[in-house]
């Protein structure tokens, strides 16, 4: 009787977990680099989206951001959308974009955005599929050449040696 109690206390515990109800994306609004609003749908994707929380400063974001904008360029943009969404900041996210060379579609004053996902500090990183799940989350300090061989792997990308 009491193996019962146990047994039903942990599959009531995870089946009302908020990790579980996070494993679905949430629709949520922002401002693009030329002010104009970008609304994200979960529900309606036709292509995965990586959802990429980041900041001017920070060192870490820097270093991943090239390993996502390989698996855009693998993916094409025709095939995958990437959100760098711009939280914890007082700098000028277009600009630093630009000058990185990097393509992703901007939201800026992701704050908002980032609560609602959970996301405490940067970088953060989440592929959501066409169905609206996350199938991708990075942890902890996972290393720019792990996050992308996941990325390529969930997105049914070959391979690539990464420097």
């Amino acid at each position: 009787m009491r193996m019962r109690f146990w047994i039903s206390t942990l599959l009531f515990c995870l089946v009302t977990s908020p990790l579980l109800a996070q494993d679905r994306a949430t629709a949520w609004e922002g401002k693009g680099a030329d002010g104009a609003m970008i609304h994200f749908d979960p529900q309606h994707r036709s292509r995965p989206a990586i959802l990429l929380f980041w900041a001017t400063w920070c060192p870490y974001c820097k270093a991943l951001m090239p390993y996502v904008q390989k698996v855009y360029d693998a993916a094409g943009r025709d095939k995958l959308d990437v959100y760098a969404i711009d939280f914890k900041d007082d700098g000028d996210p277009a600009a630093e974009l630009r000058e990185r060379g990097q393509s992703f579609t901007l939201v800026r004053d992701g704050d908002a955005i980032a609560e609602q996902y959970g996301i405490k500090g940067t970088p953060g990183l989440l592929l959501v599929d066409v169905k609206g799940d996350i199938v991708y989350k990075r942890t902890g300090g996972d290393a720019p050449e792990k996050v992308e061989a996941a990325l390529r792997e969930k997105l049914g990308l070959s391979a690539t040696a990464t420097k």
